[in-house]
């Protein structure tokens, strides 16, 4: 099943991503409105720049994405590509343009719309029903408060008032689903015969001669690279942590001035009842005096809290469970219902609590939290924090030390490993792509002083480089230029070299004959010519019936107008194929036989691919209202 899809996963992957939409729900527009003027910036749109560190962000952001979705088949490379840079640029430009025509429109959402999409959020919910403790934690998990969320969610809704239109009209042609299918879906009947190299190289001899001649006129290629070995020392944050002492004092001190640091913060479990403050058709002070009848109610019976919460209360989410909201901490609610909840005692009831979502009715059902952790249970968190705090400020002094010691050093570190207490270590047979090199050394950076020419001649100490946090430097102990291997270290290399060139020039010849054959004679099904083929199979987007996915796109490649028409298609270090496409298949057969989950998927791409163009559409439309310059072209 997905076979196409398996076999072109590099493609598919482009295509998704296309079509990854920044996420404004989850993800941060905390930063949107605030102008930049950054000279350097990528792209302006309107009155504000994207900056290189934005796009960084949101690059890496999207990769995090495409690989947690393709798991194992996640190729990096795709992202590389000056298209792909280009597309993510025009996606930000995208946010940043609706960001600025909800604001010229002024555009906004009701308390109750926020109020109902976070409600009926999957992500927050626990069995389908809204879930505070879920919706605390998974705002956590990605940096956010709930305020900072519902602006997000706010803001969200307001955009969509300019994209609804467009989406509604987004529905898919069927004229031209068809005329894309036509395009797209068309296979090809082909018949294949592979010409494998093995045969032909059992048949080659190579005498030692020939071997002798392609190395001395090769022999760039068999060249051993140069090589060092060195000894090198580092001088990293954690060398200087690991010599700072902290007395029971300094700690003491620490613990008495960040005390309200080791208290557990407190959290109440709270239960409401949520009523309408604002309803078209109905007066505030109806809805207020209808507040007031239900908070009468409670107070004369309060055990009905739970059947009151669950007739009356307009919070779907909590409503169904008696208006519990669970544990919460301060900043978790908005502030008004906040103040209520941190002000009432355990068991009480409050009066009428009005804020953006309407009146509440809150009772404090429990209080945990609240204690103080002892300095005996602090006390090795404390001494790393303050070991923390003095490293930062020594390390800087330490760094500068660390430079003026390895170049006075000349020829040895042992003033840096007296003064500064760092470890002289060594790595024998470095090149400059040695894999299991340490990570200070594969530096680009230190690789080039280390084969400089004063380091390789003089084997004075390097100068000091920053390879993330640490600095590092290192001495030639011992130099290897590099030169070619002898002729018998690579002989059985050459000869097995020339065998698969003599080997293809062959089979290659054969393929091309027999192509020029077919081409010539236009042979039917039964023919001699056709023999020693594979029986045909039907090649198209959908699926490949298992041929190699270069055969498979040659195919593809070949013209309704070329029919029939004979291929010669290189197979790598294996062989050639010789494909004979006899005719063409119409989409309507090829979707017939597809599987439908394959179908399905693409139709759903296609679909897309037809939205994509109808959002670039009303794109173009608000840079009419928004004056747009893309200063990064990639």
């Amino acid at each position: 099943m997905f076979e196409f899809i398996r076999n072109n996963q590099k493609i598919m992957q482009f295509v998704l991503l296309l079509f990854i939409a920044p996420a404004f729900a989850l993800f941060g527009l905390e930063g949107y409105n605030t102008v930049s003027a950054d000279a350097n910036a990528l792209a302006i749109v309107g009155d504000y720049a994207i900056s290189p560190e934005e796009f960084d962000q949101v690059k890496r952001q999207r990769i995090e994405e495409a690989r947690a979705q393709s798991g194992e088949n996640f190729d990096p490379k795709v992202f590389e590509s000056p298209e792909v840079n280009r597309q993510l640029l025009d996606t930000l430009v995208l946010q940043y343009l609706l960001q600025q025509s909800v604001q010229k429109q002024y555009l906004t959402a009701s308390d109750k719309a926020l109020a109902n999409d976070i409600a009926n959020t999957p992500l927050f919910q626990v069995d389908g029903k809204f879930d505070l403790e879920t919706y605390k934690r998974e705002l956590a998990a990605r940096g956010l408060t709930p305020n900072q969320h519902e602006a997000n969610v706010r803001f969200g809704l307001a955009r969509n008032q300019v994209l609804d239109p467009v989406l509604r009209a987004s529905f898919f042609p069927n004229t031209l689903k068809t005329q894309l299918d036509d395009v797209q879906l068309a296979g090809r009947v082909v018949r294949v015969k592979n010409f494998d190299l093995a045969p032909y190289a059992a048949k080659v001899n190579i005498t030692d001669e020939q071997i002798a001649a392609y190395y001395e006129s090769n022999k760039a290629l068999f060249m051993a690279p140069q090589k060092a070995d060195v000894e090198y020392v580092v001088l990293s944050p954690d060398t200087i942590k690991s010599k700072i002492e902290v007395s029971d004092a300094d700690v003491a001190a620490y613990y008495e001035q960040n005390k309200a640091r080791f208290s557990t913060p407190e959290e109440r479990r709270a239960r409401h009842i949520l009523l309408d403050a604002e309803k078209e058709g109905a007066s505030a002070d109806d809805l207020k005096a209808k507040a007031e009848k239900v908070l009468a109610e409670l107070k004369a019976s309060p055990g009905k809290f739970a059947e009151l919460a669950k007739q009356h209360s307009i919070d779907t989410g909590s409503a169904t469970q008696g208006g519990d909201l669970g544990f919460f901490g301060k900043g978790a609610m908005v502030p008004e219902f906040e103040q209520a909840v941190f002000s009432q005692k355990k068991g009480e009831l409050s009066g009428l609590v009005k804020s953006q979502f309407g009146y509440h009715i809150v009772e404090v059902t429990d209080v945990r939290g609240g204690e103080v952790q002892t300095l005996a249970e602090v006390k090795a968190q404390i001494s790393d924090e303050i070991k923390g705090q003095k490293m930062t400020a020594q390390y800087a002094d330490a760094q500068g030390r660390f430079a003026e010691l390895v170049y006075e050093g000349g020829q040895s570190f042992d003033n840096v490993v007296k003064e500064l207490g760092v470890a002289k270590q060594t790595f024998n047979g470095l090149t400059q792509a040695t894999p299991n090199a340490p990570d200070a050394l594969k530096d680009a950076k230190m690789m080039a002083e280390i084969f400089s020419s004063d380091s390789i001649e003089n084997k004075n100490n390097t100068k000091a480089i920053q390879v993330g946090d640490a600095m590092v430097s290192a001495r030639v102990v011992n130099f290897t230029a590099a030169a070619a291997r002898p002729l018998d270290d690579v002989k059985v290399a050459i000869q097995a070299r020339l065998k698969q060139e003599e080997a293809s020039k062959a089979a290659m010849k054969d393929a091309e004959a027999l192509a020029a054959k077919l081409d010539a004679e236009k042979p039917k099904a039964g023919s001699e010519l056709l023999n020693d083929f594979a029986d045909a199979k039907t090649v198209s987007a959908l699926g490949a019936e298992g041929l190699p996915g270069l055969v498979a796109q040659s195919v593809l490649n070949t013209g309704v107008s070329e029919l029939p028409k004979a291929k010669v298609i290189g197979l790598g270090n294996t062989g050639y194929t010789v494909a004979w496409v006899e005719s063409s298949a119409p989409s309507s057969e090829i979707k017939a036989k597809a599987d439908p989950q394959v179908v399905q998927y693409y139709e759903n791409i296609a679909g897309q691919v037809y939205q994509e163009a109808l959002l670039l559409a009303a794109r173009d439309a608000m840079k009419k209202r928004v004056d747009v310059e893309i200063k990064k072209t990639f």
